[in-house]
């Protein structure tokens, strides 16, 4: 049989006081007494990110906007093995909830060098090392494959027209929560009625109009391979937290024009309805890219 492993995650949480002072958020627990990470279990139904973003909220107060993957952590709670992993997360504002005592007793803000003698897990140490090298100072930009559409083969009319099948309306409905963390400022879709329907909901809960760019569509790819190129050249450049919603032709190119020769991470499959790129930039160069799986519906 197979050994349960306790899913959980959290995050680095930063601020910049100032050029020169970053500070990160340690939490005091104490059941363990210990200082660490915001972080806990994921519920189910929950991915890790949604997960992360929540803890994060509940045991600090703070809204965040969530940067690169950080890695995980894997150590054993009372014989089960628990797999915890880690984001970078920028607090915005000031705390807006009520700490739960019994949980999180103290949270206090450190410099990285304080936060590494302050930190009661080594393998939290590790997180923080991680986070040293490229968590801070980055937005995302979101690349975005369509939920699942109706097959082609049961489709008659123009391929613009097709749209989403019922199990890419389920996704549609959860890409709110999916990419809430990231503070999403806008949205730029391809003019298939399957991309404008997958982002149609987010746009509304996030109260953006979307931008409709044909050249983001596989019809435009396949009369010129480049058409996207302008499009998001100018997002790059307007330094914006931007999702992209477009086709799988298209995704791949952007992302291997955007890192080069670098192998920042194995992109080891094209992306499945639903499934997302998220490129993380600093100075208009992509510094990490982390995956995020589709919805679970």
């Amino acid at each position: 049989m197979t050994q349960e492993i306790i899913q959980a995650a959290g995050a680095v949480l930063w601020r910049r006081l100032s050029d020169d002072l970053l500070q990160i958020a340690l939490i005091h627990r104490p059941r363990y007494n210990d200082w660490s990470f915001p972080k806990g279990k994921q519920e189910e139904g929950e991915t890790a990110i949604t997960c992360a973003y929540r803890e994060v909220l509940e045991e600090t107060g703070y809204e965040s906007v969530f940067g690169p993957d950080l890695g995980e952590i894997h150590y054993d709670v009372e014989g089960v093995k628990k797999r915890v992993r880690y984001w970078s997360a920028e607090a915005i504002g000031n705390p807006i909830g009520v700490l739960d005592i019994q949980e999180v007793d103290q949270l206090i803000w450190v410099t990285l060098e304080d936060a590494k003698s302050k930190l009661t897990s080594d393998s939290d140490r590790i997180i923080l090392e991680n986070f040293r090298l490229f968590g801070a100072d980055t937005h995302p930009l979101i690349l975005l494959r369509h939920a699942k559409a109706i097959s082609r083969e049961d489709w008659d009319s123009d391929d613009g027209d097709r749209p989403l099948a019922q199990s890419g309306q389920l996704q549609s409905k959860r890409f709110h929560s999916q990419f809430l963390p990231f503070g999403i400022k806008e949205i730029h879709t391809s003019d298939a009625v399957r991309c404008y329907e997958s982002i149609e909901q987010l746009a509304r809960s996030l109260s953006t109009n979307p931008i409709f760019s044909p050249q983001l569509s596989e019809y435009s790819f396949q009369k010129n391979p480049k058409s996207w190129k302008t499009t998001i050249s100018d997002i790059i450049e307007n330094e914006i937290t931007t999702l992209v919603c477009s086709h799988n032709p298209v995704i791949p190119e952007i992302v291997k024009h955007l890192i080069g020769k670098k192998s920042l991470k194995k992109l080891d499959h094209d992306l499945l309805p639903g499934e997302a790129w998220i490129l993380h930039l600093k100075d208009a160069e992509v510094i990490a890219i982390d995956w995020i799986p589709a919805p679970i519906i």
